[in-house]
Order: C-alpha cells, then sequence, then structure tokens
C-alpha cells in the first residue's frame, strides 16, 4: 500500500511540476527535472497495465490543468458550462490514452529486459515516438509539447534548428532520466552522458546567437485590430472592421513600411467593397497588404490568408490543417445530431498545397498550423524566406490559451531560421527574430500596430528543414535506441 502511494504522489507531483512549465507560469526550468519523479515510479514498473495506469493519472493530472481552457472556449462558443465541461474532458482524454500507451510500453520494455532499468536512451526514444504520434494525422495536437516549455530560453532552444523539436525534447527526457537513474543508484555516473550532451548543445546555442546577416530585408507592419470577430457579421461589426482595417493602412503609410499583416479571418472577402479600396490605396503606395479572408468557390469555403501587392497581383494561400469540430465535423454524414452541440454547421475545405505569398516568397500558417512543426518545415522547403502567422485567438479571451499558443512561434523561428511576425485579431500579436527572440509583442484585448524594422529574408536550411520533419524524428529515435544498446552493453 505505500508503494502504491508513493507511485500515485510520483506521477501526480510530475504532472504538476510540468505543467508549471508551461504558461501561465512559465517556469521553463521546471522542464529539466519535472520528469524524474515519473521516471523513478515506472523504473520498477514492469507489468504493462501498471504502466499504463499510473501514466494515465500522470496524463490526467498534467492534460487537465494546462487544457481547462478548453472548457472556457466552448463555454463561450455554445453558451454551455456542461457542453464545455464535455470538451475539455475529452480532449484531456484524448491526449491522456497516448501517455498510457507511453506507461505500458515502457513497462513492457522493463519486462524484456529482464527486470533491470531500461536504459535511458530507451527512455528517450519511447517518449519521443509517443509524442510524435500525438501530433502526427489530420487530429494532430501538440499542446503541452515537452519542447515548448523552452521557448524562452535561447540557448537551449537553438538545438532545434539540428533536429527540430524532437531533438530538444529528447534531450529533456535525456535529463530527466539521467537524473532518475542518478537518483536511484546513488552514484553520479549515469549523469555522465547527459552533462556530456548538455555541454555540447549549450555551446552550439551559444554560437548560433550570433549568425550571419541576412542580404535582404524588408518593414514590416503587424497590426493587431482588437475585434471580436466572432461576433455577428451585421453593419455594426462591418464598421468597426473597417474603421480598424482603415486606422492600421493609414499607419502602414505613414510609416512607409513594405508590408502590412493582418490577423486570421478579418473580414469574409478582402476583394469586396469598401474593403478593396482601402487595401487598393495601401498598394498604391508601394505596400503589401497580407490578410485573412474567407474565400468562397465552387461552393466551398476556404480558411485564406489573401495577399495583395504592390504590383496589382493577388495570391492565396488556404489552410490545410483543419481543426476538428472547430473548422470541420468528422463523419458529419453519421453524426448529424452533433450540430445540436454547437460545432461548426457547414465545413471548410482544406487546401490543397503549400502556395507562398510573393514578392518576398513568405510562408503563412493558420492559427493552428503554427503548433505543428511539419506545415512551417515543408513551406520553407519550398522555399520560404519569412513566416507571417495569422490567428483569432478571440476565443481564448483571457484565458493561458493566448500565452500557449504564442509559444510555439518561437521554436518555429528556430527549427527554419526564418523570422516569424504573427499578427492575432486581439492578441498575442508578436514579432520573432531567426533566433527566437520576442523582439516586439502586443498585449491582450488591445489595438495595437507593431513596427518591425530590418526583418531578414533568409534563405538558408537548417538540417531539420534538410531532413524533413519525419525523417527528423527517425534520426532522434535511431540515436536513441543505439545509445541505449551502448549502455546496456557497457552496463551504464
Amino acid at each position: 500500500m505505500k508503494r502504491l502511494f508513493v507511485s500515485i504522489l510520483g506521477s501526480v507531483l510530475s504532472a504538476l511540476l510540468l505543467w508549471l512549465a508551461f504558461p501561465p507560469v512559465d517556469w521553463g526550468w521546471l522542464a529539466w527535472f519535472a520528469l524524474v519523479p515519473l521516471v523513478l515510479v515506472l523504473r520498477t514498473v514492469s507489468r504493462p497495465v501498471q504502466g499504463c495506469l499510473l501514466t494515465t493519472l500522470w496524463g490526467t493530472c498534467f492534460y487537465g490543468v494546462l487544457l481547462w481552457w478548453m472548457q472556457q472556449f466552448v463555454h463561450r462558443w455554445t453558451g454551455s458550462f456542461w457542453l464545455g465541461l464535455a470538451a475539455w474532458g475529452a480532449l484531456v482524454l484524448s491526449q491522456t490514452l497516448f501517455a498510457g500507451a507511453f506507461g505500458a510500453l515502457h513497462a513492457l520494455a522493463n519486462r524484456l529486459v529482464r527486470g533491470s532499468a531500461l536504459p535511458v536512451g530507451w527512455t528517450t526514444a519511447l517518449w519521443v515516438a509517443v509524442e510524435w504520434l500525438r501530433g502526427a494525422g489530420a487530429w494532430g495536437f501538440l499542446w503541452g509539447q515537452l519542447a515548448v516549455s523552452q521557448h524562452n530560453y535561447l540557448l537551449p532552444l537553438q538545438s532545434v534548428e539540428l533536429l527540430g523539436v524532437w531533438g530538444l525534447s529528447a534531450w529533456l527526457v535525456v535529463v530527466n532520466a539521467s537524473i532518475a537513474e542518478a537518483v536511484a543508484q546513488r552514484k553520479m555516473r549515469p549523469l555522465l552522458g547527459a552533462v556530456e550532451l548538455s555541454v555540447l548543445l549549450l555551446l552550439f546555442g551559444w554560437w548560433r546567437l550570433s549568425p550571419s546577416p541576412a542580404p535582404e530585408h524588408l518593414i514590416a507592419l503587424v497590426a493587431q485590430p482588437n475585434v471580436d470577430t466572432t461576433r455577428q457579421w451585421d453593419e455594426p461589426m462591418q464598421q468597426q472592421v473597417k474603421s480598424s482595417l482603415s486606422r492600421a493602412l493609414a499607419v502602414a503609410v505613414r510609416e512607409r513600411v513594405n508590408m502590412v499583416l493582418f490577423p486570421e479571418s478579418l473580414v469574409p472577402d478582402a476583394t469586396a467593397y469598401p474593403f478593396s479600396e482601402l487595401i487598393r490605396q495601401a498598394t498604391a503606395q508601394g505596400i503589401t497588404v497580407l490578410i485573412g479572408t474567407f474565400e468562397e468557390e465552387y461552393g466551398r469555403s476556404y480558411n485564406t490568408v489573401t495577399a495583395f501587392s504592390a504590383g496589382g497581383d493577388v495570391h492565396l494561400y488556404r489552410k490545410q490543417h483543419l481543426v476538428p469540430w472547430g473548422e470541420y465535423v468528422p463523419l458529419r454524414r453519421w453524426t448529424p445530431w452533433v450540430e445540436h452541440f454547437g460545432v461548426v454547421s457547414v465545413d471548410v475545405s482544406r487546401g490543397e498545397r503549400l502556395v507562398l505569398l510573393t514578392p518576398w516568397r513568405i510562408g503563412t500558417p493558420i492559427c493552428f498550423e503554427s503548433t505543428l512543426p511539419r506545415i512551417a518545415c515543408g513551406m520553407v522547403q519550398q522555399g520560404a524566406r519569412l513566416l507571417c502567422v495569422v490567428t483569432n485567438d478571440t476565443w481564448f479571451g483571457h484565458s493561458p490559451a493566448a500565452e500557449q499558443h504564442l509559444a510555439f512561434c518561437a521554436l518555429r523561428a528556430v527549427e527554419t531560421r526564418r523570422w516569424v511576425l504573427r499578427s492575432a485579431t486581439t492578441g498575442i500579436s508578436a514579432v520573432f527574430d531567426a533566433q527566437g527572440r520576442c523582439l516586439r509583442r502586443a498585449e491582450l484585448f488591445t489595438e495595437a500596430y507593431l513596427r518591425a524594422d530590418g526583418v531578414e529574408l533568409r534563405g538558408e536550411r537548417t538540417l531539420y528543414v534538410r531532413l524533413g520533419d519525419t525523417a527528423a524524428v527517425f534520426v532522434v529515435l535511431v540515436l536513441c535506441t543505439a545509445w541505449g544498446v551502448l549502455s546496456r552493453r557497457r552496463g551504464v
């Protein structure tokens, strides 16, 4: 009974420590040892059911607290507290299933090595594999990804240009698992590999904080109109958006910028009057305008970024990774009853290709796409020299979700070594350089215009971009597995 109590306590403590590493508390340094209690609990477990139950408890606590904003989000959307609670519970359950799978596989591997503690490399490989599966496919969701906890720490953050977020997550697990082994064995020897790896990667980070300058720059304006576009699109709403758009474009002309970025789905159709006339006046001054719209074509609706260039050309990017039940309903034909629960009544269609908006070859991840590394990676592989994220986080209100969503941009910047400009309808808009520094940001629910001077248009490709997202994960898994085999042979 005492051992069970200690195991439960260790799982809960680990989950709460890791939650503190993410916004709103944002003590990212805790992530370097937050998993130690969990690994100590799992290292002696050889029954898959027991391992599954312990990590399911961990996942319920961690994701339950981290994702509480989902209840507020759906409550605001539907007006029903209970629907919000059900949506939160379903999301937490879906993520906890992955945590349970990690525990079961860890215990099974422990049994296969005949009761001895699982090598650090194998624990790391399991974690990264499960984390990658959590973000794979059309329903991929990476909120709470271990690497994102380091968005404010520039030295370790630079390592993501090598093997992406998967490499940084692996590094964090290596440190946690090594500390757990050192505590369990009461020896310092298990820490040697983690210390050597950390020193090398921190030195790499220090070196990469001073990159070579880019040959081409532009001046951009990131607009945060602070308009609640979740309301009904009526005449007062249209006038409010028109006024906000007019003020932002006037600032862009006065500041003599090259480009102005507006958020996701700000207007239904930017080619319609009066928005088209305002945009035409700006492009006549040599300003390229990027704005979030909804495009209708052949009876289909697309969540779109439309770029109006100074030369008169119009370019489009249609969102590829749609949010289930937020932008489309899976299996809608067989589940018509879900429309009574506040889900979208008409499905948004998926874009077919990663279109880069000219004239500077810009990749434009839309909202949730910024949380998935493969989207930005694919855009840069196709030649994007700058990333412009557009989003509408109004639904999040003042919850921690806004800060949590913003944190992903720092990793997208370093993975690809591209500047990231982020325009959010009510916040948080921000400007990140290629080293992941947040140079400027706006506060929630304020109207703001962020001028970004010297925005670099970079063309180099990081190792992560050259490999691609899937190959980078494969390399991490191979390295961790090989390290585990070598550790077993040496008896470390």
